[in-house]
């Protein structure tokens, strides 16, 4: 029996260990408390995920200023933040000998209006047009010089204090249309100045934020960033674009990219897999290694184990990455490693909302780990209106229910 690639250790530039090539990739869990720290929930659901045999897991978006955040409940890193229930996260979440990486996000224009109806971007563009509810969220101001480098403190201050926590890597989000997002995309990004224009100016936000994490956290500590392979939007940031950008990452010594794509308003990342396509990015990851030699994770559509060995084998990519299956299965990974399931399994299907595709399935999840955060086994079936209706207002209560005071 040929051995599985998938067991195989990943040493990354940095000196950090994968002990095997499966990852957790990051899905917004919305189990913060209401001050935004992590719950005794969110250790509960890490301390499960670490025992399920991932070699990396991925939190979900921490967000790094509290007046721009992507949902009600959001972790969050601000000054006042207590260290100790980080901690626990941390200690839960690497229980079982993986890596945690903690991934650090600011949503520039995609912080919905009730949270704050004047978010700061690259550029005041129009508002997010999300479900063709534009009104959900404010008209961005482009962020002047003082925001701007308070933003890159803020990332390498928050990288910081993951290390002090105990997590053992940090992952920026660069993809989706969240900030760093929309500094690389010439959409949302109509700058004129050093932070705009050319390739190389709409860049800098990202690389200057890498860097000041570096040198926050050392030489020795993962630094990884989520990337879209492209905006799949007309005049957005293209394919072109972004392998030129791994270049460049290439270039400051990054120790792992997640090759990703789309934004709120193209969202092919949540999207179903099309045909035998199984790994949406796939093929990217492989015009990529003509270009760069950076460890590479793609995440997307991945679910038959014979699929995943083959990119390994391949050398398309170093880590494959999954998201939805480990709130079906907790131990998907371990299944998958150990050669007990040929194929993981998405979350149950919700009569009469398979209509939203992709956007349902991210309800489900959130509604999954919602259930093993109480200390539940995720169900294998939905049916009854409380459980559509518990998965809908996890999923979206942010965007269409106003903030109480």
């Amino acid at each position: 029996m040929t051995a599985s690639k998938l067991n195989d250790p990943l040493t990354l530039p940095c000196g950090a260990l994968l002990p095997n090539r499966i990852a957790k990739a990051a899905m917004s869990e919305h189990l913060a408390s209401p001050n935004q720290s992590p719950t005794r929930g969110l250790v509960r659901l890490y301390e499960r995920w670490s025992a399920g045999g991932a070699g990396l897991l991925i939190t979900g978006n921490v967000m790094i200023d509290r007046t721009h955040l992507e949902a009600v409940r959001n972790v969050a890193i601000g000054a006042d933040s207590k260290i100790e229930r980080f901690r626990d996260w941390a200690e839960a979440g690497t229980s079982h000998g993986n890596q945690l990486w903690m991934q650090l996000n600011h949503p520039g224009r995609q912080t919905p209006r009730h949270l704050n109806p004047d978010p700061g971007a690259p550029s005041a563009v129009e508002p997010v047009n999300l479900f063709r509810r534009a009104k959900a969220f404010g008209k961005p101001h482009a962020m002047d010089e003082a925001e701007i480098g308070q933003a890159i403190r803020s990332f390498a201050s928050a990288a910081a204090f993951a290390k002090a926590a105990g997590f053992t890597g940090v992952q920026v989000h660069g993809a989706h249309g969240y900030l760093v997002s929309q500094f690389l995309s010439p959409l949302t990004n109509q700058r004129s100045d050093r932070w705009g224009g050319s390739l190389e100016n709409r860049a800098r936000f990202a690389r200057t934020v890498l860097g000041e994490i570096r040198k926050a956290v050392g030489d020795e500590f993962p630094i990884a960033i989520k990337l879209n392979s492209a905006d799949f939007q007309r005049g957005g940031f293209t394919e072109e674009e972004s392998m030129r950008v791994l270049g460049m990452l290439q270039e400051d010594g990054i120790d792992l990219v997640e090759v990703s794509g789309g934004s709120y308003e193209a969202r092919v990342m949540l999207d179903k897999v099309e045909n035998k396509r199984e790994a949406f990015f796939l093929e990217y990851a492989k015009k990529a290694r003509f270009e760069v030699d950076i460890p590479m994770m793609v995440t997307g559509g991945f679910r038959a184990r014979s699929i995943m060995e083959d990119a390994l084998a391949e050398g398309a990519l170093d880590v494959v990455g999954m998201a939805r299956p480990f709130t079906n299965d907790p131990s998907v990974a371990r299944d998958l490693l150990d050669g007990r399931t040929e194929r993981a399994a998405d979350p149950p299907v919700m009569p009469g909302l398979g209509r939203l595709g992709g956007t349902f399935e991210a309800m489900m999840s959130v509604a999954q780990m919602g259930l093993m955060a109480r200390g539940k086994s995720p169900t294998l079936r939905f049916g009854g209106l409380s459980a559509v209706l518990s998965a809908l207002y996890q999923e979206s209560a942010d965007l269409f229910k106003p903030k109480r005071s």
